[in-house]
């Protein structure tokens, strides 16, 4: 009898641990599918990996997704002027799981350049939240012969044929703030587009290009090591990292403040609970130390504590700066 009870015994046991392991991988797999099922929040990038857009975005999108507890991906659809990223964000189902990473150009500028777009700039995004900005360098090879803005000046109102500029591409903010510099400033340039800011700013630190207007994560650097000649800012104050470098209002020349930035953009008709979520959660990141400290060291500063309402009114007020300048300027894509 004991025997039996002691067989008994074994074998409630071996029942208790067979369906107590059978739980536990239940279990888990349930884990593992909850998991496999949280659908990723895109942010869609209008450049090339590498450059200043696609540099923010992941730094911003690393730090929100451990505060939604979401994965972010960031992903780059870059062609046709930024349109071809932009239009499928515009396509995208308004469900918060698609955002666009937007910048002067595919949000402001293009319309002014094209006359036909697949996606109204202003009826196709609901703003979010601002990112970041990153003023505008003058710079010049640094065999030009000038190593301020007066001497640039000087040289450049008399030169003939005028002095050559190179940009990121036509119609880009680059572009675009190099002849509406030269226009105010009294001198002529020879525009010459590359196909983004890395090969233009390396055609002019190996003089072969006199002048550019670039923002300070693809500019900095050459700047610094000595590569070229910074002549001034486009900003309000100096840039700590470039700050023997004077604005161009310290120079005399005012309301020339300009800054390629970045707005995050929801597909329109995305529910406000869903913007505010997003909004909320960004622009707790942009105030971490950490991120700071990143954005700003690849030459960006925080967009910080921008309302869905203030997004909106700094595109809307983008819109009515640039779009007679380009008007005026005569400025066309090839």
């Amino acid at each position: 009898m004991q025997l039996q009870s002691t067989t008994k015994g074994n074998t409630d046991m071996a029942s208790s641990t067979f369906w107590k392991s059978w739980l536990g991988v239940l279990l888990l797999a349930g884990l593992q599918a909850s998991a496999q099922n949280v659908q990723p929040i895109r942010f869609i990038v209008t450049f090339p990996p590498g450059g200043a857009a696609d540099q923010v975005a992941r730094i911003v999108a690393q730090e929100t997704a451990q505060i939604l507890n979401t994965p972010i991906l960031v992903e780059n659809k870059a062609g046709a002027s930024g349109m071809i990223g932009a239009d499928s964000v515009a396509r995208a189902k308004p469900d918060g799981k698609t955002f666009l990473v937007g910048g002067n150009g595919p949000t402001v500028l293009n319309q002014g350049l094209f006359s036909k777009m697949p996606y109204d700039p202003e009826k196709s995004f609901t703003p979010v939240v601002g990112l970041a900005k990153s003023p505008m360098l003058m710079f010049v090879r640094k065999d030009l012969g000038v190593s301020n803005l007066k001497e640039f000046l000087e040289l450049a109102r008399k030169r003939n044929p005028p002095l050559s500029m190179a940009s990121a591409g036509i119609g880009n903010i680059t572009h675009i703030t190099g002849e509406y510099a030269a226009a105010l400033m009294g001198f002529k340039v020879n525009h010459i587009p590359f196909s983004g800011s890395a090969p233009a700013v390396t055609a002019l630190a190996g003089g072969n290009v006199d002048l550019m207007f670039d923002p300070l994560p693809s500019s900095m650097q050459q700047a610094r090591s000595g590569l070229t000649v910074p002549l001034a800012l486009m900003d309000d104050q100096r840039f700590p990292p470039l700050s023997q470098v004077p604005t161009l209002k310290e120079s005399g020349f005012e309301n020339m403040e300009i800054s390629a930035w970045f707005v995050l953009l929801a597909p329109a008709q995305t529910p406000a609970p869903i913007v505010m979520s997003m909004n909320k959660a960004v622009n707790l990141a942009l105030t971490r130390p950490e991120l700071i400290a990143r954005i700003q060291g690849i030459g960006e500063q925080p967009l910080a504590g921008m309302s869905p309402e203030q997004a909106a009114e700094f595109i809307a007020n983008e819109r009515q700066r640039w779009l007679p300048l380009i008007r005026q300027l005569g400025i066309k894509p090839e």
